[in-house]
């Protein structure tokens, strides 16, 4: 069996400046998607990013999606678009460098909602943030 697509202009598309947060919980991998703000800056003036949507996968999905995008990236050194070899950009203030980065350095945000601002650990270097969505 075979699913036609709809004809392209009924695709619905969406941009997105980036992955702000991956996490897994109850079997499924939840990835939220950003664009920088056009109203929330930060305290020099740049856009903050927001989170624009959500994508929920299987994990076999999931591991399917990593697959795909290796082999775009394959195909883009191939075409002389990426340099052959190209290493992800290192996060802000982490060792592992992971599969993605954010643009801007984002609010650090607790990892659980009752997780009040006195009970936070000293100040410490920036680190990518968490959502308290994810398990």
């Amino acid at each position: 069996m075979t699913i036609d697509p709809p004809p392209d202009d009924r695709i619905p598309e969406l941009y997105a400046d980036g992955v702000f947060d991956i996490g897994f919980g109850n079997g499924m991998v939840r990835i939220d998607l950003f664009s920088l703000s056009a109203l929330r800056k930060d305290g020099n003036g740049q856009p903050l990013p927001a989170i624009r949507q959500r994508v929920v996968m299987s994990l076999p999905g999931f591991l399917a999606s990593l697959s795909a995008l290796e082999g775009m990236r394959q195909r883009l050194e191939a075409a002389g678009v990426l340099p052959p070899g190209a290493a992800p950009v290192p996060s802000h203030g982490s060792s592992a460098a992971p599969a993605f980065q954010s643009p801007v350095q984002a609010p650090v945000q607790p990892a659980s909602p009752s997780q009040a601002p006195s009970q936070a650990a000293p100040a410490a270097p920036p680190t990518r943030p968490r959502s308290p969505n994810f398990g």
